[in-house]
């Protein structure tokens, strides 16, 4: 499951249903597709919750991928306990209704058969709703998130356009704000797709080089100044790698390994968590990413589960989701990602994770060191 939060400080009052549907790509940083979205309404003292009235005020954006029940079929159980979490996220927002848009390319006419099959899952979403006190106020279905595309509500006789998603004022919102909007999930993926064999080969023999060098080099430190110091050595080492590469750099296949190496030590990772907050967060973000590409397994998963912690940080649930699978798939015993990944699947918001860049900050500042602060580079 995905989840998106908008900022907390610009509410989002979006007019009609096609201007709600039309707003998703830039509500989860692409345009969903074969998925079930679901928007919390949450209830303000001066405007209604449904899209259907004058305006409706959006809390969280849930995403999961949508399979249709077969004809005669139980609604299948990956389903259910997407609607599971939905109502638990939903509960959790204090919505009082939630909205849910179906996008898949069978999804063409209100009369297709497979429209009953539609009818029976939101049935089964509407149950779960209820269980939690939950309304579902809309119900909506089309083939695509395109200007003019067609949309339906399923087993009623009400349809509609969507507007122009690259219109949307939440779209404009976000470029503003310097989040991209992603052709597809795809997009997004390849990100963070694994450089050719023979980059990450490379780097996996330079390693192998970095680990007897930095060995050394931090046992010297200790000896000479404790371990304090040794980790502080290698926090600054860092800090160069990422102020080297916002100045246009190109890490080699050696910067890569040493990086890969330094991470390994907790205390200098940790640390680095604070630049989530900051105003080297992209350019590190940008780092991490390149450095999640070249790296072999198991290493990856630490720079990736650094690009899921500054994306979730930032409210870009997608990105985070994406990094967070890479690094588990890299090391599915990797705890960070873990946590990471099972406060995104529970919607917790960006806010409730924002304490591990501060222990960042804590952790440098015990070395001696303190880390930028400020608002976040575009």
């Amino acid at each position: 499951m995905t989840t998106s939060t908008p900022s907390s400080s610009h509410p989002l009052r979006l007019g009609d249903v096609g201007e709600v549907i039309a707003a998703l790509p830039a509500l989860m940083g692409f345009p969903p597709a074969h998925s079930i979205v679901v928007m919390c309404l949450t209830p303000t003292g001066d405007a209604p919750t449904r899209p259907g009235g004058k305006v409706a005020t959006i809390g969280a954006v849930m995403r999961h991928d949508l399979v249709l029940p077969r004809a005669g079929e139980p609604v299948p159980e990956l389903m259910r306990a997407a609607f599971r979490r939905f109502c638990a996220v939903g509960a959790r927002e204090g919505a009082e209704s939630v909205v849910a848009v179906l996008v898949d390319e069978s999804l063409t006419d209100r009369d297709d058969p497979a429209v009953a099959e539609v009818c029976r899952l939101v049935d089964d979403f509407a149950d779960h709703l209820d269980a939690v006190g939950i309304e579902l106020a809309g119900v909506y279905a089309l083939p695509e998130i395109s200007g003019g595309a067609t949309w339906f509500v399923p087993g009623q006789e009400f349809s509609g356009s969507v507007a122009d998603p690259g219109s949307s004022v939440v779209a404009a919102a976000r470029v503003f704000e310097g989040s991209p909007i992603r052709a597809s999930r795809r997009e997004l993926e390849a990100l963070l797709a694994p450089y050719p064999p023979a980059v990450r080969q490379e780097v996996a023999r330079c390693i192998d080089e970095v680990v007897e060098t930095r060995d050394r080099e931090y046992e010297r430190c200790a000896r000479d100044g404790g371990g304090e110091r040794a980790d502080r050595l290698e926090l600054e080492t860092v800090l160069a790698h990422i102020e080297a590469y916002a100045e246009g750099a190109d890490p080699t296949a050696s910067d890569f390994a040493e990086l890969a190496v330094l991470l390994a030590n907790r205390t200098v990772r940790d640390a680095v968590m604070g630049l989530a907050t900051g105003p080297l967060a992209r350019s590190a973000e940008r780092l991490w990413a390149e450095l999640a590409r070249a790296l072999p397994d198991p290493e990856r998963a630490d720079a990736a589960a650094l690009v899921g912690f500054g994306a979730y940080v930032r409210g870009d649930g997608p990105l985070a989701g994406v990094a967070l699978a890479a690094a588990l798939e890299s090391d599915p015993r990797h705890r960070l990602s873990d946590l990471l990944d099972q406060a995104l699947q529970a919607g917790l918001r960006p806010e409730a994770i924002r304490g591990l860049a501060e222990t960042g900050h804590e952790i440098a500042v015990r070395l001696g060191l303190v880390l930028p602060r400020g608002d976040e580079q575009s």
